[in-house]
Formats: structure tokens, sequence, C-alpha cells
């Protein structure tokens, strides 16, 4: 007789279970290792070297990461006469396909950054570099430096610094024109180093090389240059202090959105701009106003007839004119807007002000009141800045709610229109709201100085402007918060920052800026040595 013994589900699922448990490995210490190089066909730092195709074989798998952006190439090889596999996969070697005649007894370095990871853990192996030489032997000199902006606190990453040789080519127009023959990279900090350069003088150059063409484009990329001749091998304490220059003064073709208004773009100074409608019908009432946070200006003009507009734009030295024709569909007219920028509050020191979108001719004062919280009329003034905007001078005092109330014909536009009723409420916090920051200056002791308050966007919250050694710098009524300190030394005296200009070798002015942000507390007072 046959007996069956039934085990029930659930206990069977249990003993499989726990089986597997006991047998399941523990996957060992977690691999930290970066990959190892176990050789280069042709050998690296070779000679002589003549080869179109080079292969570098690792001791596992490996991935390349941000290639374009990490990859520096020394010279510079245009990159469309090279290729390099992997890309998007593993592998066990990179290959490098060279498709370019070489320079004589020259060293060329590939220089791969921070590119090259393991395909499993994603260890790195920093600044492998594969060299050669086409010559009997290999440069090996270096040379290194730091590069920071002349204005930010924060620096941008992957700044290329460039060497020139000083040879009877070279010129100081060879950077817009001309690559270089030696280059390297910050990658992700503010640190660059040549290596393998040849002994000789070198003009140094750093550029942000936003078109990844080793050329400088004075429109769109940043510069830094070194004012002595570099003097290879030669000792030198190298920072480079990057900037953007101020263009030169132009004006881009006109477009009419309104009937009564001309919008043009430009970039550059436009301290002295001058706009003139040329038609001898023309009204020669006009006026000029700039759009807040673009480099746009729009003129205005009131209503004539004509066919073809005939414009007239002077700059100091510039001249340009254009013609604009009636446009053919029928255009708006611009309507009176008014807004304000504080939102129901005001800080302590701070000015009310209202922004239009048209030019505003007058203000009458008589057709406004401002009040207190109890109901008390306060005195004020006003005054129009650029043309657009209306600043309210009075005496805002902590704890405090005021009334403004602006009646119809407070506000005439160029085009004689006024407002309707306006009124805005604002309130003020009690003084304990506030910290006070008093800064002892050692950092520039250069005068002038203009010193911003920075929050952590590097938004100016509160400049003070010390002509001269005259104690601390004392900011009051300063919101809690986290403020950076930036100093600028105004060496021409014009109250603002200068930036600099590399073919007439002017560097920026100089700026220092506080190394840790600073705690301002509400009803404390903070000093801080910067």
């Amino acid at each position: 007789m046959k007996i069956k013994f039934t085990i029930p589900l659930i206990i069977l699922i249990f003993i499989l279970s726990s089986c597997a448990k006991r047998g399941t490995p523990d996957g060992g210490k977690k691999d930290e290792s970066p990959p190892e190089v176990l050789k280069t066909l042709p050998e690296n730092n070779s000679v002589l070297f003549n080869d179109n195709r080079v292969r570098i074989f690792f001791d596992e798998y490996i991935k390349l990461e941000d290639l374009n952006s990490q990859l520096v190439v020394s010279p510079p090889i245009e990159k469309n006469k090279y290729s390099i596999f992997p890309q998007g996969g593993a592998s066990k070697y990179i290959d490098i396909e060279i498709n370019e005649t070489f320079a004589d007894s020259t060293t060329y370095v590939f220089n791969f950054g921070q590119s090259i990871i393991d395909n499993n853990e994603g260890n790195e192996l920093p600044f492998y570099k594969y060299a050669f030489s086409t010559g009997p032997y290999i440069d090996s000199l270096e040379f290194d430096g730091m590069i920071n902006d002349s204005y930010s606190s924060k620096t941008e990453k992957l700044i290329t610094a460039m060497l020139y040789p000083l040879n009877k080519e070279f010129n100081d127009s060879l950077v817009f024109n001309k690559k270089p023959t030696y280059v390297a990279s910050t990658l992700d900090s503010t640190y660059f180093k040549f290596t393998n350069l040849k002994s000789g003088k070198y003009h140094l150059v750093a550029i942000k090389d936003y078109n990844n063409n080793f050329l400088f484009d004075p429109l769109l990329d940043k510069i830094a240059f070194y004012d002595t001749i570099i003097d290879i091998p030669g000792k030198y304490d190298v920072n480079l202090k990057i900037f953007k220059e101020e263009p030169s003064f132009f004006i881009f073709k006109p477009y009419q959105d309104f009937y009564n208004r001309i919008s043009f773009g430009y970039r550059g100074e436009k301290d002295s701009l001058k706009v003139r409608i040329e038609n001898r019908n023309a009204n020669e009432s006009t006026a000029i106003t700039y759009e807040k946070d673009k480099d746009t200006l729009n003129f205005w003009f009131k209503e004539f007839e004509y066919d073809t507009l005939l414009i007239k734009i002077e700059n100091k030295s510039y001249e340009k004119k254009f013609k604009l024709a009636y446009p053919k569909k029928v255009i708006d007219k611009d309507s009176l807007q008014i807004q304000s920028e504080n939102n129901n509050s005001i800080d302590l020191e701070s000015k009310f002000t209202l922004d239009s979108n048209i030019p505003i001719n007058s203000v009458n004062n008589e057709y406004i009141k401002i009040l207190n919280k109890d109901s008390i009329e306060v005195s004020f003034s006003t005054k129009i800045e650029n043309k657009n905007r209306i600043v309210f001078d009075f005496e805002v005092l902590p704890n405090d709610k005021y009334s403004i109330n602006l009646l119809p014909n407070s506000l005439i536009d160029f085009y004689e229109n006024t407002i309707d009723t306006l009124q805005y409420n604002l309130s003020t916090k009690k003084s304990s709201d506030y910290g006070t920051l008093i800064l002892n200056i050692n950092s520039l002791k250069k005068y002038p100085i203009i010193v911003q308050l920075l929050d952590s966007n590097e938004k100016i919250i509160k400049t003070k402007y010390m002509k001269d050694v005259l104690g601390d710098c004392i900011f009051e009524n300063v919101n809690p918060g986290d403020y950076n300190v930036r100093l600028i030394h105004d060496e021409n005296k014009n109250m603002k920052w200068d930036s600099g200009n590399y073919l007439k070798k002017v560097n920026p002015e100089e700026t220092a800026h506080s190394i840790e942000k600073i705690k301002v507390r509400a009803n404390w007072i903070i000093r801080e040595k910067i």
C-alpha cells in the first residue's frame, strides 16, 4: 500500500525561499578603482609619429561621457579631421582615427579630461593624456595658472587657455582668425595646465569659447589676457580675469509695432545716442525710451502724414540712416499703462516708483496725495527718470502704512493723455525686522570704491560709494538673509564698473568679493572684514 504525503503549498514556498536565501552571494566589495591603461598602439609618447590610428587598451569595459566638452587636443585639430570610438557604447579600448597632415617636429596631446569612466560603477580615470611627436623627441615643459571671472564671484566652467608663439607671424589680431599652438582647459575648475610645451616665448590668452572654434568672437565670447610675455621654461603667478568686452555701438533695422512708435535693437554704449526724423513735415516733438532688461529703444513721435519715414541715428562717431515705409496694415496706437514694482510694501530707505509704457511729459503733484496710517498727509516730491519712470520721494517710516492716490491729470503722457484714478497701498516693517551690516574693507586699498551688497543671485540690493578712506562701510535696514559683497575700484571715477578691451590692452576695473556668505539677522548688528 502506497501512502501519499501532502505538503501544504505555503510551507513548500517557505522551504524553497529559505534555501534560496542561504545560497545568495553578498556581491563582495564595491569596485571603486578607475580603469587602467594596459597598453597603447603606437606607444604613448611615441616619437617620429606617422600613423593615422591609435588604440588605447583598458583592463575593463569603459565608456566616454561628455567627450565633446572634456577632450582637449593641443595643438588644435579640426573636429572633422579625427574620430574617436566608442561613442554611446562600452568597449575595452579607445580608437583615435586621424585624417590630418601633422606639423613637423610638433608634440600633439589628446587630453581626455574626465570623460573616461568604467562601464559598471562609473569610476573615473581623470585627465588621461595620449601624446606623440612628429619629431625626434617629446616636448615636456609645463605651465599653469588660474582663471576667474572679472565681475562675478562665479566663474564659468570649460574656459580655454591658449598660447601663441611670439614669432614673426604673431600679431594681436591672431586671436580672431588663427588657432593657437597650444590649448588647455579649466574643465570643471578655475585651474588650467599646459603640458608638453616647447621652450620659447608666448602670448597667453583665455576665452570662454561658446563656438568651440578656438577663435575669439567679441560679440559672443569672454576673453582674458596676460600682459607679460610668457618665457617657457619660467615661473609665473598667473591669475587671469576673464571679461566680456563692451561691443562697438551698432543699431539694427527698425520695426514698427504701433503707429506712433518705432523700435530699434542695438548693442554697445548708448549715452550719446540721438534719433531724428528728417521728413520736412515731421512734428519735432519726439522722445526716446529704453525697454527694461532689453537692448531695445523705442522712438516716439506724434502723428503726421507720411509715405516713408526718413530716420537718422547718431552716437558719437556712429551714423546711420533708415527708410521706413508707411505700414500697409492698420496699426493701433499705444494706450497709457502704469505699473508699480512695489507689491503692497516698501522697504525703509527705498523709493516708490511707477513705470509707464509711454513717455511721461509731466507730473502734477496737486492731483496726488499721500496719506499715512493716521490719515495725515505726507509731503513728497516727484521726478521723471528716463522719460518713463516716476520716482516719489518721501520719508518712509518704520511700522507705517501709506495710501498713494493719483487723480486724473496727475500724469500727462507724450500724447497729452492722462490716467484714470489710481491708488496704491503700502506698508513698512518695524526697524527691528531689519539688520545692520558694518564692513571693514581691507581687500581693496585703492579708492574710490563701489561697495555692492548682493543677494544669492548676485542681484545688487544696496550700493555705497567710498571716495576715500572714510572708515567702515555701513548698510542699514538690510532684510534678513544671506549676502555677498562685491568691491569695485572705480579707477576712472565714473561710478560704475568698466570692462576691458583686448586690442587696446585694457583690463577691466579691479574687483574683489567676500569669500563666504554673510548672514544678516533681524535686529542684529553684523561686523565683517572683507
